[in-house]
């Protein structure tokens, strides 16, 4: 199925066997059910119940999940993704919040499968919005999730944030978890987590110094960060990936 020219729509499960593999097709994963992690190079993405995620076309990755899952897969052809100018998506993958706009473009993909005669040709029409979605996405983000990407080695609050986008504090919670699926407070230690990954796999830093690079005082504060997201610590993390 690696050399197509039509968009084709599936649901999927996946096992606990990682594969890796690069395609000439684009990936669009939604979640349905469970936790995929997709793993390429240094990084990381979990496509879960708040996150979908895109894979470029000719870009290597490993998938894994090792709890029940199924997951809907829009396979993309190349020339389809060169013909919609998907700038910023030529190479690489990008994860996004699952908010209302992804879930109704989910449901209405679930809805053409879910016909007696399924139509590719109405795939087709909706692709142009979802890469407008995508793109809109990837260019314009909110002055606070980017100052979040800035500045995540500094110390950042929850009112600090608010006020870059003018809300209160309250409101802005709210506002928060409807663009990302998260508290901005969880969102946070997910970007030091990743941020901290890169240096795990791609430098000989010591753990403490990883630490105070992406914003904590103490070594035992990553410790727990990791322990919390990937169940292992940062050096068991280091050992399993980078050898």
């Amino acid at each position: 199925m690696d050399t197509f020219n039509d968009i084709v729509a599936e649901k999927r499960t996946y096992s606990a066997t990682q594969v890796t593999h690069s395609h000439h097709h684009a990936h669009l994963i939604m979640p349905l059910r469970g936790e995929l992690t997709i793993a390429a190079g240094a990084s990381h993405h979990r496509v879960n119940e708040q996150t979908l995620l895109y894979v470029s076309p000719n870009y290597e990755h490993g998938f894994y999940a090792t709890s029940r899952n199924e997951f809907l897969v829009l396979d993309i052809p190349g020339g389809m993704v060169s013909a919609n100018d998907m700038r910023g998506y030529s190479s690489g993958c990008e994860a996004h919040a699952l908010n209302n706009q992804w879930k109704s473009i989910r449901h209405l993909l679930l809805h053409e499968l879910e016909q007696q005669q399924y139509s590719r040709s109405a795939l087709r029409d909706l692709f142009p919005y979802i890469s407008r979605c995508l793109q809109q996405e990837k260019r314009i983000q909110p002055r606070s999730i980017q100052y979040i990407h800035e500045h995540y080695d500094q110390p950042i609050s929850v009112q600090m944030l608010a006020e870059l986008e003018n809300y209160n504090r309250t409101y802005y919670s709210s506002w928060f978890m409807n663009e990302t699926g998260k508290t901005p407070s969880a969102y946070i230690q997910e970007v030091r987590v990743n941020e901290a990954k890169k240096l795990l796999l791609n430098s000989d830093m010591p753990v403490l110094h990883i630490a105070m690079q992406v914003g904590l005082e103490h070594q035992s504060s990553l410790t727990r960060l990791f322990t919390k997201h990937e169940q292992l610590t940062p050096s068991q993390y280091r050992q399993k990936y980078r050898g």
